[in-house]
C-alpha cells in the first residue's frame, strides 16, 4: 500500500510538473488592424515617426550605430529588420531581447500600428 502510495505522488509530481512547463510553439496572432487604415499606415505618414523617435537613435539603431546590426534608419532597412531580424517580437518584448533596451516598453498603439504594416505588406 506504501509502495502504491508512493508511486501515484511521484507520477503526479512529474505530470504537474510537465504540464506547467513553457509551451515554446506558440502560434502567432495576427494583429488587430480595425480601424486602422493601411492608406495612412505607411512608413513615410506614421511609421518613420515611431522609428526615429524610439528605435532609430545615436547609439541604437540609425545608421552609423545599426545595434545589432538593424539599421532602422530608412524605408527599405527598416523593412529588411522587420522581415529578417524579427523586430516586432523584441518591441513586444515577448521572448525576444526586448526593445527598447533599459526604457519603457511602447505603447500598444504604437505596437499595433508597426504591426498592422507589416501585416499590409509594408506600404511606403
Amino acid at each position: 500500500m506504501k509502495k502504491y502510495f508512493i508511486s501515484t505522488c511521484m507520477v503526479l509530481l512529474l505530470v504537474s510538473y510537465y504540464s506547467c512547463t513553457k509551451d515554446a510553439t506558440k502560434i502567432p496572432v495576427p494583429p488587430d488592424c480595425t480601424g486602422i487604415s493601411a492608406q495612412g499606415n505607411t512608413y513615410n505618414l506614421h511609421i518613420k515617426g515611431i522609428l526615429d523617435g524610439y528605435c532609430s537613435t545615436p547609439t541604437c539603431h540609425d545608421a552609423a550605430s545599426a545595434q545589432f546590426g538593424i539599421d532602422l534608419s530608412s524605408y527599405s532597412a527598416s523593412v529588411n529588420a522587420f522581415q529578417f531580424r524579427n523586430v516586432i517580437c523584441s518591441v513586444k518584448q515577448n521572448g525576444c531581447m526586448p526593445m527598447p533596451q533599459g526604457g519603457r516598453p511602447l505603447a500598444d498603439s504604437l505596437i499595433t500600428a508597426m504591426e498592422c504594416w507589416a501585416e499590409n505588406k509594408y506600404p511606403q
